[in-house]
């Protein structure tokens, strides 16, 4: 029997594997740079070029980048950098996988860890963890009616779907200008830099989404005058930017994940020639997940008084989000220079990395843990070395709360920095106040049963004359007019008509009289 067919997407979860690798390497001293005296801060991110979905497994393939900071040896311990790249090429196995899923790539560094093996020589070694997640998109018919055939009898029924409408990378760029402050001296090189994201906000409109925050910008730099000599800047860049998407409006329901990908910092001459000026370039990762609820009317039985009409069904499974956690953490604590640090004179700049430990279901809902590891740059008092760096794990705990009837549901959890200030409370004393973006989905699984097409086959006259032609059929709890009247070969109008009945609501224990529709023809 030909029907009209329409078709829906919804999104099944695979699978979630991750892989932890060991990176590694020792970085000779370049001749023109001089000899490590101490090793202070580092520095490491990944960056990949390929995520390539196979049957079982993802291949991952990209770059390790790794800078070193570093004191050096000689009287005025000037501080020095040493950069490097450890290639990635990895394989994370996901028996589950086909070619043609949805894929979802997160990568996290752990325990990086910088020293110097003697003064010419520095080691770097870390644990890089790549996460895949894997979604398969089903494509799904639903029939809302059967073509208009004489005899034939269809019921329809409403289902609730719901579709991810957006899932899909974006990129978003920052470009800007700093300037010195006036006072400040010019620019020799550049050192080091640090960028982080503070302060982010997405929202979406129609189509479009909106995004606003906070590159906050820090550098530290030699001055042109004064070979040696130290100074520094971090200055806030507050932005503001539209990403086209023809999908979104107000009505979607879902989340977006901001992470800087990458920046740059390159030293320009200003409008006078001096160089006083430095481009930023920024690139962040925007991840999309959007979702529509929608009711569709979805033909849910047939029958037929001259033929038998053979519905086959179909059963789905498919992941309904219901509903999604966006709360703020807040984490402080004061944290005291170990006695091996150097006494501090003044913070220069600071940074942490959000860790997720342990995630359990509770009686208020999920309860999160995890840790802030916090490092400050600071300058010391103590001419043998200018600059340090000290490090700090502050553990912290939050309860994401569940919806009522959201016992079956299993959540992932997405974690971020989103307001970060520490404060210098004597020499060898400080006082951190951070707030913790923490966003958590909350999923079940949930199972769908349609009707995909109508076979036919001869009348079973057999089972037609076994039927009486008359009977009084008491109502049964959760019985419909639709089930008696297919079961005794008649329709819903017949038996309304003949019992008078003005809706089609039965009640359990109702007398119904029913009158085979064949017989009576």
């Amino acid at each position: 029997m030909d029907l009209e067919r329409r078709y829906v997407t919804l999104n099944r979860r695979r699978g979630r594997a991750l892989s932890q690798i060991t990176l590694e390497e020792d970085l000779n001293v370049p001749d023109q740079k001089p000899d490590i005296f101490r090793v202070i801060h580092k520095q490491g991110e990944f960056h990949p070029d390929e995520i390539k979905g196979e049957t079982g497994k993802v291949k991952v393939r990209g770059v390790f980048l790794y800078r070193i900071l570093y004191i050096s040896e000689g009287e005025n311990r000037v501080p020095e950098v040493l950069e490097g790249s450890i290639p990635v090429d990895e394989m994370v196995f996901l028996n589950e996988l086909e070619e043609g899923d949805l894929l979802d790539f997160h990568w996290e560094m752990e325990d990086l860890h910088a020293s110097a093996v003697h003064s010419r020589k520095a080691n770097i070694k870390c644990v890089l963890v790549l996460t895949v997640e894997a979604m398969k998109e089903q494509p799904i018919p639903l029939v809302g009616s059967s073509p208009e055939e004489e005899d034939l009898y269809v019921q329809t029924c409403p289902v609730r779907l719901q579709q991810e409408v957006i899932h899909k990378k974006d990129t978003l760029r920052i470009r800007e200008e700093m300037n010195l402050p006036p006072g400040r001296p010019n620019i020799r090189r550049i050192l080091w830099k640090e960028m982080r994201l503070q302060g982010t906000e997405i929202r979406q409109e129609e189509g479009r989404l909106l995004a606003k925050g906070e590159l906050v910008v820090f550098f530290l730099y030699e001055c042109e005058d004064e070979p040696g000599r130290l100074q520094w800047l971090e200055q806030g860049i507050p932005f503001h930017q539209e990403v086209e998407c023809e999908a979104c409006h107000t009505d979607l329901a879902g989340k977006a994940e901001l992470t800087l990908l990458r920046s740059e910092l390159e030293l320009q001459a200003d409008y006078d020639g001096e160089p006083r000026m430095v481009r930023i370039d920024a690139v962040c990762d925007l991840l999309l997940r959007y979702f529509e609820e929608q009711t569709s009317d979805v033909l849910c039985d047939a029958y037929s008084l001259t033929r038998e009409v053979l519905p086959k069904r179909q059963q789905y499974e498919w992941d309904y989000v219901r509903s999604l956690s966006d709360s703020r953490a807040r984490v402080s604590g004061r944290l005291k220079l170990k006695d091996t640090d150097p006494k501090m004179m003044q913070i220069l700049n600071t940074g942490a990395q959000v860790h997720l430990e342990h995630t359990e279901r509770s009686d208020q809902g999920v309860l999160i843990q995890g840790t802030v590891e916090l490092w400050i740059l600071y300058a010391s008092a103590e001419d043998a070395q200018p600059l340090a760096c000290t490090v700090h794990t502050v553990p912290f705990e939050h309860t994401a709360e569940l919806q009522e009837g959201s016992s079956r549901c299993e959540w992932q959890v997405f974690l971020c920095m989103d307001q970060l200030m520490v404060t210098m409370l004597d020499a060898q004393e400080l006082e951190m106040k951070a707030v913790l973006q923490i966003q958590v989905l909350f999923c079940e699984t949930e199972r769908l049963e349609l009707v995909e097409d109508l076979e036919e086959e001869p009348l079973n006259m057999e089972r037609i004359r076994q039927m009486p032609g008359m009977v009084i059929h008491i109502v049964q709890p959760g019985e419909t007019l639709w089930d008696i009247s297919k079961a005794h070969a008649t329709t819903c109008e017949a038996v309304m008509e003949l019992n008078e009945l003005k809706e089609e609501e039965l009640k359990s224990g109702q007398k119904v009289l029913m009158v085979k529709e064949i017989a009576r023809s």
